[in-house]
């Protein structure tokens, strides 16, 4: 498969990580006047780890001519056996603050645009989020447990302004009622294979509906509320969030939805071959028994990836895929049996994991992607293959 499937498995729908290779940090200081805080959103990028965009916050101190923005998605790549514990869900995430200048600079080589919405807050409310900020990046505090859907770079930045107002903030937008693949879906859709490798790996658990509130885990969703978000005051005065809206960068990448269903047309082409083979199989009453062999193997592969993100990962999603009941490593189990032809009874065994999932869908209805369909109808064709063949040879043995 392509490239960017790969890194979508092993960057698992992360945040844009503008702030991993911080190797400069300012050192902020204490001094609280004259403040404008303000939520900086990223556009989306072209690759696995930048496709849904990024939030963070700017402070910038114009009494201290400091401009710093405030990043929660930094993480060291350079870590032990990081993309295992990534895979695990077992990343931890740090607060990591850097010059304004730097992080535009970086976004303008990437081509990607930057929306900083101006927040309407008093000078309590800038030095409560300064102080928040400030708190958070001690060595002590700067550091937690990352989760794509509840925690993350977008939700930390969100929290951290709730803390710091004065009141509350009520956001306004209409909810739009929307699950978390549908989300996922209005990004991916640049590529496909993407698009499939998150549906293959993601269970019903992303089909549910998310609140207005779940649904700020997306970056630029959390920018829409915040755009027609006010706030209530304790003192009783409602005051728009948002004071000004400016465009610092302007998205110059274009990246286009994929014009062919790679997945879709490479499992219709699969499914085809293997019927193809299997009319010849019919008919000379043996079964190619290495090609049993091939999708054994390829079977056994993906379901070490869906079994070890179902039962160890700590990845929110991935331990309600029903795709474990078909794709896992007892496939590696049926190869010996396929080697000395011996498929009678395993054949029926595999059919009836077959009626398993498919009780399984119609009970928990998670969505599968449309090109996983050719893809199993083409594992229970070769049951029934199997099967038949298995069978005509007990008819011509029981004829002798």
């Amino acid at each position: 498969m392509r490239n960017n499937y790969l890194a979508l498995l092993l960057v698992l729908l992360t945040c844009s990580m503008s702030g991993m290779a911080q190797e400069e940090q300012p050192a902020p200081q204490q001094q609280l006047d004259s403040i404008e805080v303000s939520l900086l959103t990223c556009t989306p990028g072209p690759v696995a780890y930048s496709m849904y965009g990024h939030s963070a916050l700017r402070v910038h101190n114009f009494t201290e001519k400091l401009d710093l923005v405030f990043n929660y998605g930094v993480f060291d790549y350079n870590e032990d056996n990081f993309v295992f514990k990534f895979v695990k869900g077992e990343t931890d995430y740090i607060l990591g603050a850097e010059y304004t200048v730097g992080f535009f600079g970086r976004y303008a080589d990437e081509e990607a645009g930057v929306l900083e919405q101006v927040l309407n807050l008093t000078n309590e409310e800038t030095n409560a989020i300064n102080d928040i900020l400030m708190e958070n990046l001690q060595p002590a505090n700067r550091m937690y447990r990352y989760n794509w859907l509840y925690d993350n770079c977008t939700t930390r930045a969100r929290d951290a302004l709730e803390k710091a107002v004065q009141g509350e903030i009520r956001y306004m937008a209409a909810d739009k009622h929307l699950t978390a693949r549908q989300i996922l879906s209005q990004f991916n859709a640049v590529d496909r294979w993407i698009e499939f490798g998150e549906n293959f790996i993601l269970g019903y658990e992303l089909d549910n509906p998310l609140t207005k509130r779940q649904q700020m885990f997306i970056p630029s969703y959390y920018a829409a509320d915040v755009d027609s978000a006010i706030i209530r005051r304790n003192d009783g005065r409602v005051v728009p969030l948002v004071k000004e809206t400016r465009h610092p960068l302007q998205q110059t990448l274009v990246t286009n939805p994929s014009q062919v269903d790679w997945p879709m047309w490479t499992f219709v082409i699969l499914f085809v071959i293997i019927a193809v083979v299997g009319f010849f199989e019919l008919r000379r009453v043996k079964t190619f028994k290495w090609l049993d062999v091939a999708l054994s193997f390829m079977t056994g592969l993906a379901g070490i990836l869906v079994a070890f993100l179902h039962f160890f990962s700590e990845h929110a999603g991935v331990n309600t895929n029903i795709l474990v009941i078909l794709f896992n490593p007892l496939a590696f189990a049926i190869i010996p049996f396929v080697i000395r032809r011996k498929t009678q009874i395993l054949s029926y065994a595999i059919l009836a994991v077959f009626v398993v999932f498919f009780i399984t869908y119609f009970v928990v209805r998670q969505y599968l992607d449309p090109a996983i369909w050719p893809l199993a109808l083409t594992l229970l064709l070769r049951v029934v293959v199997n099967i038949s063949v298995n069978h005509k040879k007990t008819l011509s043995l029981q004829t002798k």
